[in-house]
């Protein structure tokens, strides 16, 4: 919860006085301060969190999967996926290695063609703008020929979403916009990984000044921005693409809403 003092102090800082004269700075002011109740962060760990979590009020989610049984899908999570064949292998296994020990979850079905999404959605969350991350690794025996994982944002469904997809294999990263199952490919950029198995990627979703913009970063290099008008709903997931076998470990998501405008331009 905000602090009636500290919350005063982010309104004046919103509202000045100078710009908007006195009287009207003092009306927003009050106005502002009257609609802003408290601001409620749900912390989540591991993807059992989902429990009586009220959708409204959630603000941040963490799913570290530590507190799930090795062997078993992540509970809160629907599997889906693009192409033919039956849906991925999600499941956490246990890695000592991983950002945060004893667990990690691994995707080990390759698709039937090399651009196939096999596709895991978290079930019943949704954010408008999201500043999305995750940890991922290369996993399984087999060596990696072609494919890659990476994060699932403004998901309607299995088949209509934007992804953001690191491939380990040949140090690239695509963003794309999946829609009706049909992809389209945004962007193909080169990436530089940090020495280690472990890497990070990330995924921020805001709107400044009424316009949705997506940058995308990997290993803490913006690798890709762009205004976008991003479509569909708001769902977030994890996704792999072709053969990859992928690990993953703290997925994490904060809704955005410090840029999101109050209202509507007036019209003159």
């Amino acid at each position: 919860m905000i602090a009636p003092a500290k919350r005063r102090r982010l309104v004046m800082r919103i509202v000045d006085v100078k710009q908007y004269g006195l009287l009207t700075g003092l009306l927003l002011g009050w106005c502002l301060m009257s609609s802003a109740g408290p601001v409620s962060v749900q912390a989540q760990g591991g993807s059992n969190a989902n429990d009586a979590i009220q959708p409204e009020l959630d603000r941040r989610h963490l799913w570290n999967f530590d507190g799930e049984k090795p062997g078993q899908p992540p509970a809160g999570f629907l599997a889906g996926t693009t192409g033919e064949g039956p849906a991925g292998k999600w499941s956490v296994e246990p890695d000592a290695q991983a950002p945060t020990a004893p667990h990690r979850l691994t995707q080990g079905q390759s698709s039937p063609n090399k651009e196939g999404l096999q596709i895991l959605l978290a079930d019943g969350v949704t954010y408008d703008y999201v500043d999305l991350s995750v940890r991922l690794r290369p996993a399984g025996d087999r060596p990696q020929t072609t494919g890659g994982g990476g994060v699932i944002f403004r998901a309607k469904d299995a088949r209509n979403f934007y992804a953001a997809i690191a491939d380990l294999a040949t140090n690239s990263l695509d963003l794309i916009r999946v829609e009706d199952g049909q992809v389209t490919v945004i962007t193909h950029e080169p990436i530089k990984p940090k020495a280690g198995p472990w890497h990070l990627l990330r995924v921020l979703h805001d709107t400044i000044l009424s316009k949705d913009l997506i940058e995308v970063a990997f290993d803490g290099k913006i690798v890709y921005s762009t205004w976008d008008k991003a479509q569909f709903g708001g769902q977030i997931g994890l996704v792999t693409r072709g053969d990859a076998a992928i690990g993953f470990d703290n997925f994490h998501a904060i809704q955005l809403y410090s840029q999101k405008p109050l209202s509507k331009p007036a019209a003159y």
